[in-house]
């Protein structure tokens, strides 16, 4: 018979970590289940990622002990937690862009031979049974900077398990994956718990983790709100233990202006991008958007979603079509140029392509209005502590290095820089990727609070919920073509979907159905 504590692989006991000006763990015990996938929830800022981090070795606890097996153990590298058979795979990609696959997944430690030559042949071996495991036929001696970023959490994925972890951290794994692809990983994960593989599993997405968790632990405010297995818990458990506040199920529409603000006529993409064939170029995408009007734009991984947004921001160069900003006619060929005439894009891969982790939230936040008007430093404090107060941003002190907020925090921040220069139009890719429940339901009401204001919104996402809670219209692509065009009242699952799909859409084509 095995006894409770034979089933605990891994214990964080009363964990104490301290940041200047915060707590953010106040003495909390985590208990990871053997050979079970361990969910753990939080909202933004509940203390999940210190807790991780302290796991893998990246940071020391100020108080407390980890247990491997009921044995004390000392963590302070990922070096260190490697050696105990743990590992993580972060939300925010550790990839390296110039180096190969098998580069990425051997980095720091190159099989060689002869004591000098990395042995290429036996790394490229053992990378493409790693991504075998993953069934992710991913070229090895591809760049990895020419990957999707799917493709590139999935060759994160691979490095962690090619180090024979026996405790697998998983950060919000399926955030930049395709549904297709999630399940692809749902299934690696199962397949890794019966191999004897201990998984810690932190997701946002409430019907994920309850499809795949055992065991479930709850943080909040940095303490332990309550855990439970399977058995005993539900979307309401989560709920109630996470937060007070309820989900947000639905936001207040406004009216919006019959006013185009942002026109779209015939958008074409050529095949080639930076140097680089585009596997699904734009083609003849028009639309237009609203004044005061939030308008969606949905498809599966692959659609065209983040290049449609590219060209509006002027990081593409279109081969043909137009844009109209208020009905004038205009080019665009940098983000320059579009931040000329209102218009903002708050990234999908906020770390790299959004934040400046190593300045302040401060300089964040302003940073991109000082090109546009001459603030004083008292100036400047002042703006960006009134949008942090109207955002609601979990931050006493905005001198602190904006790396040191949760996800949420930092999407916040990064939607603040756009407020502060004064936008016209908005644009969102993924705006919730990686964002708990209670900071969705925050950021959905800011963007309806800025349609009201006028600002049209412009937002990308992979996540049928979302797109049907946040839009008032959603185009829908597929494989770079708009498969149509859906009002409120036809927002549904099946349709979202259905459009969505290569296979759907093209028999809608051929039997005549036209997108709305």
């Amino acid at each position: 018979m095995t006894h409770a504590a034979d089933r605990i692989i891994l214990e964080a006991r009363n964990i104490v970590r301290r940041y200047p000006g915060t707590v953010a763990l106040k003495g909390v015990t985590y208990r990871v289940h053997r050979n079970q996938v361990n969910v753990l929830i939080g909202e933004n800022g509940a203390g999940k990622s210190t807790l991780m981090r302290i796991l893998a070795g990246v940071e020391t606890a100020d108080e407390g002990q980890l247990l491997l097996d009921g044995v004390p153990i000392q963590l302070h590298s990922p070096r260190d937690a490697a050696q105990n058979g743990i590992s993580i795979v972060h939300q925010e990609l550790s990839i390296l862009p110039n180096l190969h696959v098998a580069e990425n997944i051997f980095a720091g430690r190159e099989p060689v031979t002869a004591g000098i030559f990395v042995d290429r042949l036996t790394q490229d071996r053992h990378s493409a049974e790693a991504l075998r495991r993953l069934q992710k036929p991913v070229n090895v001696r591809a760049e990895a900077g020419e990957l999707s970023l799917g493709c590139r959490q999935i060759v994160d994925l691979a490095r962690a398990l090619d180090q024979g972890t026996q405790i697998l951290i998983l950060d919000e794994p399926t955030s930049a994956l395709s549904n297709a692809e999630a399940e692809s990983l749902f299934q690696v994960i199962q397949e890794l718990r019966r191999s004897g593989v201990t998984i810690i599993y932190i997701s946002h997405r409430l019907n994920e983790v309850l499809h795949l968790g055992d065991h479930f632990t709850v943080l909040r405010s940095g303490r332990l709100a309550g855990e439970a297995p399977r058995s005993d818990v539900s979307r309401e458990w989560i709920v109630q233990h996470m937060s007070a506040r309820e989900i947000v199920g639905s936001c207040k529409r406004v009216q919006s202006l019959p006013q185009p603000v942002l026109e779209a006529d015939g958008l074409t993409l050529p095949s080639h991008f930076e140097g680089k064939t585009t596997q699904t170029p734009l083609c003849d995408i028009t639309f237009r958007l609203n004044k005061g009007e939030i308008l969606g734009i949905y498809g599966l991984l692959g659609a065209g979603r983040t290049e449609l947004l590219e060209c509006v921001v002027g990081k593409r160069s279109i081969s043909s079509g137009e844009i109209r900003i208020d009905g004038m006619k205009v080019k665009l060929s940098s983000t320059v140029d579009a931040a000329n005439y209102g218009i903002f894009l708050v990234p999908e891969d906020r770390q790299n392509d959004g934040l400046f982790p190593e300045l302040s939230i401060r300089e964040n936040i302003t940073l991109g209005a000082r090109k546009i008007i001459f603030l004083r430093r008292a100036d400047e404090v002042r703006s960006a502590r009134q949008l942090a107060k109207d955002l609601n941003l979990a931050a006493t002190d905005l001198e602190i290095p904006v790396a040191a907020l949760s996800g949420g925090n930092q999407q916040k921040v990064l939607i603040a820089r756009c407020i502060a220069r004064s936008p016209v139009v908005l644009l969102l890719d993924e705006p919730t990727r990686g964002v708990d429940v209670g900071a969705k339901a925050e950021i959905y009401a800011i963007l309806r609070r800025l349609a009201q204001q006028g600002i049209g919104i412009l937002f990308a996402s992979s996540e049928i919920e979302e797109t049907k809670i946040l839009a008032d219209r959603v185009l829908v692509l597929c494989q770079g073509r708009v498969a149509a065009e859906l009002g409120i009242s036809d927002l549904t699952d099946e349709a979202l979907f259905s459009f969505a799909s290569p296979l759907v859409s093209a028999a809608n084509a051929r039997s005549g159905v036209a997108p709305a």
